[in-house]
């Protein structure tokens, strides 16, 4: 979560842009006293037209991750750049062209601390001691990869397993991923969310990042496109916290893997994707039901370097 920093002005035309948590609104007066007025049909918020229109106004609602927003994240603060542009379609209407920067700020809450995990062992109640794993694999899954080097936007492909020493089968999660720029996560680390909400890939909003498709219930599959931290060279270490869960108690939408699809803007259930209602509260909150615990979760962490010419923006 972070918090609003500020709201500014538009400037060479009239307007304002309000910076929500986890949208934007733009608001553009089409008469300002010049001889002709802005043309309503001429403007474009990235890749977005206009949500509304009046007589005198033109205003677009957006998420931060819609409308081809770039996201540049600094060790304290995220920021979410676009463009507002003006072209005129018609004749009747101011004829110079224009574009202004649309940038919303934002830092994190003082005294925010990152979640630092347990080491990679779990128990199941009824089910006995666990042994949770994850790496980094080559393409095909068939070994682990012998490199964590990576080019900036290459794929990185990543396995998470349970290992139980009884026959009863568990499904095992993803509940949440953060890549951070120390193999500990503490207070100074710069972070970025991969996935969260018990099991929403936001990754998938902004990169191409998703849930592979399972071949056993006790591995999870993933591959999240390779990034660095803007102005820092550093590594990146991704830190998740896994759980795993009895198959015949998935009935709440804490217990979930949920990715993004950016060519229907849905989201879209990894192991039944006719239910995909359940990823719904991947825009909200998906809140836990009380219920009888019949599973573990633990945290393990995982390296990777990326390498490139520049910082990679979202």
């Amino acid at each position: 979560m972070f918090h609003v920093l500020k709201c500014f002005n538009l400037s060479p035309v009239a307007g304002n842009v309000a910076c929500s948590v986890d949208s934007v609104s733009v608001r553009v007066l089409l008469n300002i006293g010049q001889a002709l007025p802005l043309d309503p049909k001429g403007f474009l918020l990235g890749s977005c037209s206009p949500s509304t229109s009046s007589y005198n106004t033109v205003q677009f609602q957006s998420g931060l991750l819609d409308c081809s927003f770039m996201r540049m994240v600094t060790a304290n603060v995220t920021s979410y750049m676009n463009v507002l542009m003006y072209q005129p379609t018609q004749s009747g209407f101011y004829q110079t062209p224009f574009t202004q920067a649309i940038v919303c700020t934002y830092t994190k809450p003082a005294g925010w601390t990152p979640p630092v995990y347990n080491p990679a062992l779990g128990d199941a109640s009824g089910f006995g001691k666990l042994e949770f794993t994850m790496g980094i694999m080559n393409d095909g899954f068939s070994a682990p990869r012998t490199s964590s080097l990576f080019f900036l936007g290459s794929p990185i492909f990543i396995a998470a397993a349970v290992k139980q020493q009884f026959h009863m089968p568990l499904m095992v999660y993803i509940e949440e991923c953060v890549a951070a720029s120390t193999p500990e996560l503490s207070p100074s680390s710069q972070t970025y969310p991969l996935i969260t909400n018990h099991g929403c890939f936001v990754d998938g909003q902004a990169a191409n990042s998703r849930f592979l498709p399972r071949v056993q219930t006790s591995e999870i599959r993933l591959v999240v496109q390779a990034f660095k931290f803007t102005q820092l060279n550093t590594d990146v270490y991704i830190h998740c916290r896994l759980l795993a869960w009895d198959p015949a108690q998935l009935n709440d939408p804490t217990k979930k893997a949920c990715s993004f699809n950016q060519r229907t803007r849905r989201w879209e259930l990894l192991d039944n994707p006719g239910q995909s209602s359940v990823c719904s509260c991947c825009t909200s909150s998906c809140n836990m039901r009380k219920r009888r615990h019949t599973g573990s979760n633990t945290a393990v962490s995982i390296y990777c370097k990326c390498i490139g010419s520049c910082g990679v923006s979202f």
